[in-house]
């Protein structure tokens, strides 16, 4: 007798998960409206009170800038190129199809490597990188897609071929005794002035194709990138936007959603 009832026993343990297996199984079939109606309770209850939450909040809502700033472009130096003192951080507004293109190698080149164009065969200069902090020529910089902590320059090499200071096509005395004295000047003296200051800056300055090429003007290797990036370098798709296509043509007119517009 007490055999039988435990083995009743035993029967029910393993009868009743089942059953309930079951039952959950039909109404899930043939009773869906359920589950659903308890998933949506749980989720307006999370959510009943946010509003009285944020009138209660009187802290503002913190916000960044609207545009992204590149400090790597208007970040302090210890050698800034003297163009930028009258031509502004971003000088390049000429070229409107790659006005941007060139005003973005401004956070990492020296207006003297493309404008004080070095002739092929000459020596005396090379270029490196120099520190933006500590204005000392440097072998090796982190940063990455342009944002560098050093900048690149035309280095003058000695005799022992070491390296031995900035090459400027302007001297900086007379930048700033120009600067100092142009509200004096007619506007033949001031067009005179600027004639001598830019005595050394190239007609022709580099330009994107002279460097985005195998054997191009600058050796990316020599400056240190690394074999995947000069690849990359030399056969950017952009120098073949910035050759192949001369005239960009836009829509005249952009309504997004509007009916019968294209999706």
């Amino acid at each position: 007798m007490k055999n039988r009832f435990l083995l009743l026993v035993v029967k029910g343990l393993l009868v009743f998960p089942l059953l309930l297996f079951g039952l959950w199984l039909l109404k899930l079939v043939y009773f869906p409206g359920f589950e659903a109606k308890k998933a949506v309770a749980i989720i307006e209850a999370a959510e009943e009170n946010i509003f009285d939450t944020i009138l209660k909040d009187r802290q503002p809502v913190p916000r960044g800038h609207f545009h992204l700033v590149d400090e790597f472009v208007s970040q302090p130096e210890v050698n800034p190129p003297l163009c930028l003192t009258c031509h502004g951080t971003f000088p390049h507004s000429k070229e409107k199809k790659v006005r941007s293109l060139l005003n973005f190698h401004t956070g990492f080149i020296s207006c003297s490597v493309c404008h004080a164009r070095q002739k092929p065969g000459q020596t005396g200069v090379t270029f490196m990188w120099v520190d933006r902090r500590t204005g000392q020529v440097v072998s090796k910089v982190k940063g990455q897609y342009g944002k560098y902590t050093a900048k690149i320059f035309p280095i003058r090499i000695s005799d022992s071929g070491e390296p031995q200071r900035i090459f400027r096509p302007i001297s900086d005395k007379a930048a700033r005794q120009f600067l100092k004295l142009k509200d004096q000047f007619t506007h033949d003296q001031v067009a005179r002035a600027k004639i001598k200051l830019h005595a050394n800056i190239s007609e022709k300055p580099v330009f994107c194709s002279d460097c985005h090429r195998k054997d191009g003007y600058l050796d990316f290797a020599a400056l240190g990138f690394p074999k995947m990036r000069v690849a990359h370098l030399v056969s950017t798709e952009v120098v073949g936007l910035v050759n192949k296509y001369r005239t960009f043509y836009m829509p005249s007119k952009i309504d997004f959603g509007a009916e019968g517009s294209v999706e």
